[in-house]
């Protein structure tokens, strides 16, 4: 039992030092970005609760925090790029152009398409049906 609890005291003090390192660490960060980093937070053992005579401390000011780096902004396009860029896009708009034209002038693309005649009777069913929506319809205004 007692190896066990020697082992634990130790795995505590390593993480101390981690903290503590960890907190070096960050101040040195803070330094270098010009901000304030908020120190890591340790465990904490379990504490008596305090008294309620006691005054409560006062809260802690909240750390501010780094100031953004401006992003590095693009370098302008030589001239030589962009006469490049247009010579690429020409050649792409050329090939896109030729594509569509060939798929225009396929057979099925300019044969007219045509519908099949009605039948006879097909054509008196429709003008019997539109004939009693206007009946309907003439019903409904009376």
């Amino acid at each position: 039992m007692s190896q066990i609890s020697e082992a634990i005291k130790a795995r505590q003090a390593q993480i101390a030092l981690l903290q503590s390192d960890l907190e070096t660490l960050q101040r040195a960060a803070s330094l270098m970005t010009g901000g304030e980093v908020a120190p890591a937070k340790a465990k904490q053992q379990s504490k008596p609760k305090a008294k309620a005579k006691e005054k409560s401390r006062p809260q802690a000011k909240p750390k501010t925090k780094a100031t953004p780096q401006p992003k590095p902004q693009r370098r302008p396009m030589t001239a030589a790029q962009r006469a490049a860029v247009g010579k690429r896009m020409k050649a792409y708009w050329a090939k896109r152009k030729k594509r569509t034209a060939a798929v225009a002038d396929s057979p099925a693309a300019t044969q007219k398409r045509t519908r099949k005649p009605w039948s006879n009777a097909a054509r008196k069913a429709m003008s019997r049906r539109v004939k009693a929506s206007w009946a309907r319809r003439r019903k409904a205004k009376a």
